[in-house]
């Protein structure tokens, strides 16, 4: 749990933006349950009894700690470029500050698929690939993007209308700790009576 907090802090940088609802071509593609055509509780049912779907952890929501699942698929590829060694699956409740004047909190759910490429420059490059493709294909999806680049890895933020808080990020890189390459997609969403939408802040539509 701690390298998936790590990894999200590196995607994680947020500003105001303006955007289109349209985004779910890429949730189809990446993601093999859909949050968003069917209640929460029913995505959850899903992805646990699916057979292809192995859990490593979780971790019930108390008053002391925040709900966590992670796992892999035995048998789910949705990338171009390389063929994962494996395909990996994070939920986790997630405590942001929002960008308003009382820099209030919310707690919002990080829903994330991590592809493994493996280690060395070939898994570098493909994992790269794999995010130039993404963008080009999903960006025109959104109305405006936040980009991240560096030597060692890069990020996208992508955002919907009025909203400042990324509605999805792609991303490659190492995971903390480790020398495999990677390549993740997260998007953000926010539980309302079962039913999953994207966070928001307070004076946000």
């Amino acid at each position: 749990m701690r390298k998936f907090l790590l990894f999200i802090l590196f995607i994680s940088f947020i500003s105001a933006a303006q955007a289109q609802y349209t985004f779910f071509k890429a949730v189809k593609v990446y993601y093999k349950v859909n949050p968003f055509d069917r209640k929460y509780s029913a995505m959850l049912e899903n992805i646990l009894f699916d057979t292809s779907f192995v859990r490593t952890q979780m971790i019930k929501r108390t008053d002391t700690n925040f709900f966590f699942m992670s796992g892999y698929y035995k048998r789910f590829n949705p990338f171009d470029f390389f063929v994962p060694q494996q395909t990996q699956l994070r939920i986790a409740e997630y405590e942001i500050t929002l960008n308003d004047a009382k820099k209030t909190t919310d707690t919002i759910i990080i829903y994330q698929i991590t592809g493994i490429a493996g280690p060395g420059e070939e898994n570098k490059v493909r994992v790269q690939k794999e995010l130039e493709r993404f963008n080009k294909k999903f960006r025109y999806d959104f109305s405006t993007r936040d980009e991240k680049q560096g030597t060692s890895s890069a990020a996208y933020n992508y955002y919907i209308a009025g909203r400042s808080i990324p509605a999805m990020s792609a991303a490659w890189g190492k995971m903390p700790g480790e020398e495999n390459y990677v390549f993740t997609i997260t998007i953000r969403l926010k539980i309302i009576e079962n039913f999953a939408d994207l966070p928001k802040a307070p004076d946000e539509l």
